[in-house]
């Protein structure tokens, strides 16, 4: 048997007992709390590692169907296991160290190396080391709940994982682990070295949260606008039901009293820094009064009835660590026309009518908020 096709077999055999062990371990809460490059390239500089890491532990963790999680960085509590990342020269090769440490007592430690040529870093090269990382952090984690009765024995090392094959070797990645074990895996074969396997910048690719293990995005701001959902002036609270779905509540005062309506926001891109977003829902205007001069100075009241009225807009949000920025723009749609009366039960006046009908919420709409991100 060729050595290439015994090293794919074993490969291939270490890695389906090694997901399906990783699938039924207890979820871990580990930490990227810190990417540093010593390289000057591009391809390897703090921020593309660090993004290309969280983009291959997220597909890892897909792959795997683990419920381990990857903590955002301002995520305030506490992991059960923290990972760092250094990009160094070695030679005439780059090395990429993770080194992995758990929070809490007894400190159990895991250093995984990996040498290359090329100065970046693929999509698939990131995702096979990323399944490493996950997996010794599962180990980790797992460790650090157990009762100690002896001194922690040294980890076995990481084995391969879908070596090229002969004809591949020269045009990829060659890696090797702190244990010694070799690493191969395809070099990018198109692309910038800045997008993943979707096209995406992968700066923007952020590891979505899990549902299922109760990690939420809860988004309170204020805001300023005109006709829009929060009025003139009022904020809005907003819970991410999923990545790619939102449910708001907006309200603030406005010409026509108080106001406040439901909305449903859906994010085609999911949770990204910089996400667009189509919103749609109904603003409930609770109205008031309004009066005129008649006669000399004679007041005329009007009362301003609850009014609903259907909005649909577009808009960006911008993550800023903890706080975000936002903006939309749209129309209203006013599902009550002329929804007042004159209070002393005579006719409508032209120019009661015509200071009601200034006041009424509909047609073009805009709003600025900025928030604070609770996780």
């Amino acid at each position: 048997m060729r050595p290439t096709a015994l090293r794919v077999r074993t490969s291939m055999l270490l890695a389906a007992t090694l997901l399906p062990l990783s699938s039924l371990a207890d979820p871990v809460y580990f930490q990227l709390i810190d990417v540093g490059s010593e390289v000057d390239a591009p391809g390897l500089s703090a921020g593309t590692v660090a993004a290309k890491t969280r983009y291959g532990i997220a597909e890892a963790v897909k792959a795997a169907g683990s419920e381990s999680i990857l903590m955002d960085p301002q995520h305030e509590g506490a992991s059960d296991v923290n990972v760092t990342a250094k990009v160094t020269r070695a030679g005439e090769k780059y090395r990429l160290t993770y080194q992995l440490q758990t929070t809490s007592q007894p400190v159990r430690t895991k250093t995984l190396a990996y040498d290359f040529v090329n100065p970046s870093l693929s999509d698939k090269g990131a995702v096979v080391m990323a399944q490493s990382v996950l997996a010794e952090a599962e180990k980790l984690g797992a460790a650090s709940q157990e009762v100690p009765t002896s001194a922690p024995s040294e980890e076995r090392p990481t084995s391969d994982f879908a070596p090229a094959t002969q004809e591949e070797v020269p045009a990829a990645l060659e890696s090797r682990s702190a244990s010694g074990s070799t690493l191969a895996v395809d070099a990018p074969t198109g692309g910038s070295m800045g997008q993943d396997s979707m096209g995406r910048d992968a700066s923007e690719a952020a590891v979505k949260r899990s549902f299922r293990s109760g990690m939420t995005t809860l988004d309170l701001g204020v805001s300023l606008g005109f006709n829009s959902p929060s009025g003139v002036f009022g904020g809005e609270v907003e819970y991410r039901l999923k990545p790619w779905l939102g449910l708001n509540v907006s309200g603030g005062a406005g010409a026509w009293g108080v106001r406040v309506g439901p909305l449903v926001r859906l994010y085609p891109l999911g949770e990204v820094p910089t996400s667009p977003f189509v919103e749609a829902g109904t603003s409930f205007n609770f109205g008031g009064e309004s009066w005129s001069e008649v006669n000399g100075g004679e007041r005329r009241y009007a009362d301003m009835l609850l009014t609903p009225v259907a909005t649909v807009g577009v808009g960006v949000r911008r993550s800023l660590g903890p706080l975000y920025l936002g903006t939309r723009v749209g129309w209203g749609f006013r599902m009550r026309e002329d929804n007042w009366r004159m209070r002393d039960g005579g006719q409508k006046d032209f120019l009661t009518a015509t200071a009601v009908d200034l006041t009424q919420h509909g047609g073009f709409l805009f709003s600025f908020t900025a928030g604070v991100a609770v996780f």
